[in-house]
């Protein structure tokens, strides 16, 4: 099984099973990892995306599963699954692609996201199509979020009443 790791997490991808099971039975996750994954996550809102995720990935190349999914935030020494994070998909015709993500309240301000989305992007700037990653955050949304995706070296590019833009290039950057 592939995973990414960092010195305090692991990433995991999770498959077109998993995530279906994540969504509807979180307990046979739970047996088939053999560890707990946050159920405060699985929010009405991640619920759609997750099927969006699923329908993307049922149509597929399976070779670009790691694009579509989202990866599983294992804290080590817990062995919890804490949260998920991944793209929207492959990079598109730009060479871009959007990440999101989201951690339970209990790790939140412990640097977990932030360590998480920074491996995730290291392993997007491996793949050639990719040049830049994006993400979307609501304009009025809480600053923790903002705070990760600057760490990460993002920048803002555009904004709207409802949203900020943000941008970190391969070339831009520090990033492999």
């Amino acid at each position: 099984m592939m995973e990414l790791r960092t010195e305090r997490l692991r990433l995991v991808p999770l498959t077109l099973e998993q995530l279906r099971c994540y969504v509807e039975a979180p307990e046979a996750l739970e047996l088939q990892l053999g560890f707990p994954v946050s159920r405060e996550i699985v929010t009405e809102p991640l619920r759609r995306a997750i099927e969006t995720k699923i329908s993307l990935m049922e149509r597929a190349d399976p070779a670009e599963h790691r694009w579509y999914t989202y990866w599983l935030i294992i804290v080590k020494g817990r062995e919890y699954g804490a949260g998920l994070a991944g793209f929207k998909s492959f990079p598109d015709s730009q060479g871009e692609a959007e990440i999101g993500y989201g951690i339970d309240a209990a790790y939140k301000d412990r640097g977990y996201t932030t360590e998480a989305v920074k491996k995730l992007i290291e392993w997007g700037f491996r793949d050639a199509r990719c040049r830049a990653i994006t993400a979307q955050t609501r304009a009025s949304g809480t600053g923790a979020s903002h705070r990760v995706l600057e760490k990460v070296g993002m920048r803002v590019y555009d904004e709207s009443e409802e949203a900020l833009d943000w941008r970190v290039a391969k070339a831009d950057s520090r990033w492999p």
